[in-house]
């Protein structure tokens, strides 16, 4: 469980001694942390839909409906042909933004903006989709996989939406 909290430094001053950097550079720093925060969590989120994709194809291969597998029937193919090329892009921009943003490239703010934005949208799309697949017992306490839509949620609304992520990106690309 992750636990939130807002903190303020209202009328906080710092002596020279005590700063860990030297001042100048602090724009850049808190810039490469937010890299760092945005790329973790674009990872993370594709983890949990990595999770949720795998029990979702194994419950349709086990789960029967007129005598064959739920994974058997044509347009439910078609769903997980979907959600696995959406699940691959977003790993792929995933993998992208942590790469760009751990070698320290100047890449590494807009790949971690499109990674973020392209994964949070996608990532709750995908779980959706993994809760109709699931049927009935798919909108019940007894199965875990709304803790999994709880959290790609959470992390969607987390340091910004998808919509204020693009917008950012686009300020930044017009500048």
């Amino acid at each position: 469980m992750r636990r939130f909290a807002t903190i303020t430094f209202d009328q906080c001053t710092v002596p020279d001694d005590a700063m860990l950097r030297p001042a100048g550079g602090t724009e850049a720093a808190i810039d490469h942390q937010i890299q760092i925060l945005l790329a973790l969590q674009a990872v993370e989120t594709v983890g949990v839909v990595d999770r949720v994709l795998e029990f979702t194809t194994q419950w349709a291969f086990d789960r029967y409906s007129f005598g064959r597998p739920l994974a058997s029937y044509q347009a439910l193919k078609h769903r997980f042909a979907d959600m696995y090329t959406w699940h691959q892009a977003a790993t792929g921009a995933a993998d992208a933004a942590v790469a760009a943003v751990a070698a320290g490239s100047d890449e590494g703010s807009e790949r971690a903006v499109v990674a973020t934005a392209f994964v949070k949208k996608r990532a709750t799309d995908i779980i959706q989709d993994c809760v109709q697949l699931h049927g009935g017992i798919g909108v019940t306490w007894e199965h875990d996989i709304h803790l999994y839509l709880r959290r790609a949620t959470v992390n969607r609304t987390t340091y910004g939406t998808p919509n204020e992520h693009l917008r950012g990106l686009a300020r930044q690309l017009s500048a």
